[in-house]
């Protein structure tokens, strides 16, 4: 009987430390989908990283189709793409940084054969075009979010042919 007894209290005393150092767990363990769960108590609370990132569509985009030349920073310089040397452009210089978004959309529409950009018309839609742009002004200019790659593309139909 003296042995179920302390038995009994040897398993609930083991049971009680793994409970409150579940409870007390603090660190932030993120999975390959951009999910962060957070231990801070019995029940784990998910929170999208992406969804409260409201750059993230435009940097994708811009990681995927852009990067390879004007680099992750957006600083462009030489650089070599399928054998061609090139120097893209800086995107975070103060010269771009006063380029409408109707030049950059009409850039990633039509190309810029004689400098190696090539056209975007046939790889993404519009709208994703001015993700791109967004990105490119709030995240790599550094300028504030006012919208209006979305909201200014008024030349993007007549240059992609659409009205």
């Amino acid at each position: 009987m003296k042995k179920a007894i302390v038995a009994s209290c040897f398993f609930a005393s083991a049971l009680f430390i793994a409970c409150t150092s579940a409870t007390t767990n603090t660190t932030n363990i993120a999975n390959s989908s951009n999910t962060v769960i957070q231990n801070n108590s019995t029940s784990p609370k998910v929170t999208s990283s992406v969804a409260t990132d409201g750059l993230a569509t435009g940097r994708g985009l811009y990681n995927k189709n852009c990067a390879n030349c004007h680099k992750e920073s957006g600083e462009g310089g030489p650089t070599v793409v399928d054998g061609r040397k090139m120097k893209p452009d800086n995107l975070t210089d103060d010269r771009r940084k006063k380029l409408s978004d109707d030049k950059y959309l009409k850039a990633m529409v039509e190309g810029i054969e004689d400098e190696g950009m090539p056209s975007f018309k046939d790889k993404l839609s519009e709208a994703q075009m001015r993700e791109v742009v967004r990105y490119i002004r709030v995240g790599l200019q550094k300028q504030a979010d006012t919208g209006a790659a979305s909201a200014n593309a008024s030349n993007v139909n007549s240059a992609i042919g659409n009205k």
